[in-house]
């Protein structure tokens, strides 16, 4: 799959409205998955939470990140068949029965302004826009798709951020494959304890 061929349900087909309605729903897990961190998010909450040290990177790391499982399918070029690749990537940690995000604080993202990509692009996410059975079981959970209100977001505008989030995973499945997908070559500020 390149970025060019995500295929956008014909629920967005005309585009939809969407405002966050500012809920918090989206900043706890409730297990059901995981916010992703890149080198871009990192880079835009070191610089918020003024973490210049790998010392305070290392302790920001223990106490707000984990390593998580992730997987990406990519076709070699030559290749008859694409393959799934698994490896190791970075997301936050959860705190709580509810699995918040330890930003949160009364109801309300305290590091906004740096949020991980992830937080920023949704409800664009590549997995959401091209399935509408996915699209319709968020909708479930999240009021902002519930009421379809707010900005109008075109068929383009959706499609760019799913792309813009289909490249950013690419270009980390590349970054983790050139250092034979080990993490601790990538960021190397994290703690070995907590790559297992």
């Amino acid at each position: 799959m390149t970025s060019i061929g995500i295929k956008l349900s014909k629920l967005l087909e005309n585009g939809i409205e969407f405002s966050c309605q500012k809920c918090g729903d989206c900043c706890r897990g409730f297990k059901e998955g995981e916010v992703y961190l890149y080198k871009d998010d990192i880079a835009r909450l070191t610089k918020l939470l003024n973490l210049t040290s790998k010392a305070s990177l290392r302790k920001f790391a223990k106490e707000y990140l984990k390593v998580v499982n992730d997987s990406f399918f990519w076709k070699e070029p030559g290749a008859a068949r694409a393959k799934m690749y698994r490896y190791k990537t970075l997301g936050f940690k959860f705190a709580g029965d509810d699995e918040h995000c330890h930003f949160l604080k009364d109801n309300k993202c305290s590091i906004h302004e740096a949020r991980p990509f992830q937080c920023r692009c949704f409800p664009f996410w590549q997995m959401l826009v091209s399935s509408k059975k996915n699209f319709v079981d968020y909708s479930k959970k999240c009021p902002g798709l519930k009421v379809l209100k707010g900005k109008h977001y075109t068929r383009e505008e959706i499609l760019d951020w799913a792309t813009k989030e289909y490249e950013m995973e690419k270009d980390f499945f590349f970054e983790m494959k050139k250092n034979d997908f080990n993490i601790l070559k990538v960021y190397s500020f994290l703690p070995k304890e907590m790559v297992s």
